[in-house]
């Protein structure tokens, strides 16, 4: 149940997957939802002291709908002090399909203000799917180090390119699929379901591709993962 007033509180930090159909969730529902959980799950979070009592969760930045997610971060205050295992334990037995509790961590050491404002980058796995040309992976390479250089992209082409292009860092090609780390700021999402959209469409590829967020990262004073 919502604690308010002054007393003594617990951060917790609760790393999620969303995963399947639950990538279709936007960001609202997916707020509405993880709240419905932590308190089916008996938590007691700390609430504002306005007149609409918002529980005290802060979430990392949005994952675009379309887009699965390995890192999915919401820190909360608790009103009472719980072990990580248990809160996970607790947490486990009201997550829908397509949902997974990955780690619960105390976040004692973040910034209670904003635990998340040191997120500069994200890092996205991007997959083709089966039956991809050889050819076709040399296409979507080339693609992508065109949306990461600095050139300006066609005027016919600016409004769907204008959440992701120039905001890729880095890309990392392996085996079977492609690595990126791509600016990510608060506020200031990497829309990857509008790029998978951009690449089907002007590659003509046979399958849409699929973007999955693993990680978060800060760029200076050098690259670091973040909550790990």
């Amino acid at each position: 149940m919502p604690i308010t007033g002054q007393q003594m509180t617990y951060p917790i930090l609760v790393r999620f997957a969303k995963t399947g159909l639950m990538r279709f969730v936007g960001h609202l529902d997916w707020l509405g939802l993880q709240q419905a959980m932590f308190l089916r799950a008996g938590l007691r979070i700390v609430t504002g002291e306005g007149p609409t009592h918002r529980l005290k969760i802060k979430t990392s930045p949005p994952t675009p709908v379309g887009v699965a997610s390995l890192t999915e971060l919401t820190y909360l205050l608790l009103s009472q002090p719980l072990y990580p295992e248990e809160v996970k334990r607790r947490l486990s037995g009201h997550c829908p399909e397509g949902i997974e509790i990955v780690a619960v961590k105390d976040a004692g050491r973040l910034a209670r203000k904003n635990p998340f404002a040191a997120v500069e980058a994200a890092k996205y796995t991007l997959e083709l799917g089966d039956g991809v040309a050889d050819s076709k992976v040399l296409e979507v390479i080339a693609a992508l180090e065109r949306i990461r250089s600095d050139d300006p992209p066609d005027a016919s082409e600016v409004e769907d390119v204008g959440a992701f292009w120039g905001r890729i860092i880095e890309i990392e090609q392996g085996e079977t699929q492609t690595a990126l780390i791509v600016r990510q700021l608060e506020g200031n999402t990497f829309h990857a379901a509008k790029c998978a959209a951009f690449l089907e469409k002007t590659l003509e590829l046979p399958h849409y591709p699929m973007f999955t967020k693993l990680d978060y990262y800060r760029l200076t004073p050098s690259r670091r993962r973040l909550f790990a």
